[in-house]
Order: structure tokens, then C-alpha cells, then sequence
């Protein structure tokens, strides 16, 4: 890798949803910050001029028309889904950053135990007095249900952890399986993301935490959902629109699966103007919890991505291989 000048500080452009006070507070490599949060890709083209690194969930074309020094492009978070890789420079890589898998394990808990109870629900019933959770038979246990994990990478790896703490047979479908994985994290069927109909067909808790690509775009649809069971629970930490979005509409309001938990959405709003997060109104149905992607959304995540993005800056201004690397394939 090509070292930038090092007779001036690395010039760094800061892209959408960073805080130039949380980079101040974290990085200690002498950089020259450009705050460009807010601005339109076609205006982010001109600060990348002398500019040797962009921090931004987002690389287009419009980004890329002049950017001769940029040597990295780091994601502040693990999904390069928004980086154009056709339009990174020649001589530039892109990284991304992980430390978010304990807070989204921990998030995939705390709904499945939610679901799992009916919590919400029964909070609601009995702000009007209704004592009739305690007539309606006994609930279930987490211990003994099967939890099928869809995707064990780093989220996945960490969820099927702690579901050995709860009790939990796990099967999952991932990318590439190996026996030494499965053993390796007690999982009980590990199969290809062929066999993915095996995994949903068995579970009562469905966990899906694979990276959205081509590849995973729609990986659950309508045949994959018809083929849960009808009192299991679904919980998506991935991506939106790797499960199709009228599909998963569908099944929930007609109750052909008994819930879900969603954390990723179809739509995000801008930085002015917020809105429902998709075309079909989950906000509607009782069985689903909603929250606004916030499943990674801690201190432990955050100081653990700034610690990772303070150390490729200080790589990228000596000279040495940078962590975490990605290419578009």
C-alpha cells in the first residue's frame, strides 16, 4: 500500500451519521477533518480531492469523479451494501468494522424472551387490570425450543452462544459449512443455505443474520415463510429486504407465523424527515416488536468501531496492512 505524504496530517472526510465530537473524542492519529455529514454525493466529490480517507456507510460514482489520493474507504459499521465497488479508485481499499455482535445477541435475547412470553401484550393488559394472562395456562420455556439461525457469521456465532446458556438445540444454514465450525459453537445441524427450508421447517425461533447481497436479496419469501411453523417466532437483524417485505406482512397479520421481532427495515428516512419504515403497515399488528435498526446501538459497539477506525488511520499514515478488508465479490 501506497503510503500517503507523510509530511502532513492524513486528510479525512467524515460521511453521514458521524459526529465529528465522537471522532475528535476517539481518534488520537493527527488527521485534518472534513465534517461532510448532510452534504449530497456530488458535493462530497470535491472535499475527496487531497483527501487520503472517507469514513461513510456510502461510495457512488458521483463520490468517486475525483478522488486521485483516497486510499481508504472505511464503513463505520460491517454492511458494505452502500458502497459502489465499481467505483472505488484504483489503489483504494474499503474496510469495514465489526464489535457489534454482543449488542445484537444481547437484542436477539431480549425479543425473543419478549415474543416468547408475549410480554408487550400482557404490559398492555394489565395497565387495564386484566388479570387473564393467569387463566390462560401456563407459559413456555425457552429451555428445549429449537432456535434456527439463518447466517453464522459474527452475529450469528454470538447468538448461537448464548443459546446453549438458555438451553437451546440450535440448527443453522450458512454460506459455507463445516463440521469443525458446528462443533466448534455446539451447533446441533449446521447445513448450506440450500438446505435453508430444513432449518425453518424445524425451528421455534428463527434468527436470520446473513450480510444482504444478490445473493440474499429475498432469501426468505413467501414458500420459505409458508414452510415455519405456525407458532414459531422470527427475528430479523440482518437486513430489510432479505425477507421479502409483502411476504412477511402477509404471514403476520394472517398469523401463519405466530410473530416477529425487526430491527432492519425497507425505507430509512433522511436526515430531515423521518417516516414509516415501510409500504405495508406492521406498526398495525400486535405480534410483531419494532424498533428503528438500534439492535448494535451501544457504548460497547461504538467504542469498539472508533478504537478499530483509529487504528486503519494510523496504518494507512505508516505504511502497514490494514484490518478488515473487503472487496465487492
Amino acid at each position: 500500500m501506497t503510503q500517503p505524504d507523510p509530511n502532513r496530517p492524513l486528510r479525512v472526510v467524515l460521511g453521514e451519521f458521524q459526529t465529528e465530537d465522537g471522532f475528535r473524542r476517539a481518534v488520537t492519529t493527527p488527521v485534518e477533518l472534513i465534517p461532510a455529514a448532510g452534504i449530497a454525493d456530488d458535493q462530497i466529490a470535491p472535499l475527496l480531492t487531497d483527501a487520503d480517507a472517507l469514513i461513510s456507510r456510502r461510495f457512488t460514482a458521483a463520490m468517486a469523479a475525483n478522488a486521485p489520493r483516497l486510499k481508504l474507504i472505511h464503513t463505520p459499521g460491517a454492511g458494505t451494501n452502500e458502497i459502489d465497488f465499481n467505483a472505488v479508485p484504483p489503489g483504494a481499499t474499503v474496510c469495514n468494522v465489526y464489535g457489534h455482535e454482543t449488542s445484537i445477541a444481547e437484542y436477539v435475547f431480549m425479543t425473543m424472551l419478549a415474543l416468547n412470553r408475549d410480554l408487550l401484550n400482557m404490559d398492555r393488559r394489565f395497565r387495564q387490570f386484566d388479570w387473564s394472562d393467569r387463566a390462560s395456562g401456563p407459559q413456555r420455556d425457552l429451555h428445549g425450543r429449537t432456535l434456527g439461525i439463518i447466517g453464522l457469521g459474527q452475529i450469528g456465532a454470538e447468538v448461537a452462544r448464548r443459546a446453549k446458556i438458555f438451553g437451546m438445540p440450535v440448527i443453522a444454514a450458512t454460506r459455507t459449512p463445516s463440521p469443525d465450525r458446528a462443533a466448534a459453537l455446539r451447533i446441533d445441524q449446521l447445513v448450506g443455505l440450500d438446505e435453508l427450508d430444513r432449518v425453518l421447517a424445524n425451528a421455534d425461533i428463527v434468527v436470520v443474520a446473513v450480510p444482504l447481497g444478490p445473493a440474499t436479496t429475498g432469501l426468505i419469501g413467501s414458500d420459505e415463510l409458508a414452510t415455519m411453523k405456525r407458532d414459531a417466532f422470527l427475528i430479523n437483524v440482518a437486513r430489510g429486504p432479505v425477507i421479502d417485505e409483502d411476504a412477511l406482512y402477509e404471514a403476520l397479520a394472517a398469523r401463519s407465523i405466530a410473530g416477529a421481532a425487526l430491527d432492519v427495515w425497507y425505507r430509512y428516512p433522511d436526515d430531515k424527515v423521518h417516516g414509516a419504515p415501510s409500504t405495508r403497515p406492521f406498526h398495525e399488528l400486535d405480534n410483531v416488536i419494532l424498533t428503528p435498526h438500534i439492535a448494535g446501538w451501544t457504548h460497547g459497539t461504538f467504542a469498539h468501531r472508533w478504537a478499530r477506525i483509529n487504528e486503519n488511520l494510523r496504518r494507512l499514515a505508516t505504511g502497514e496492512p490494514l484490518l478488515g478488508a473487503v472487496t465487492g465479490s
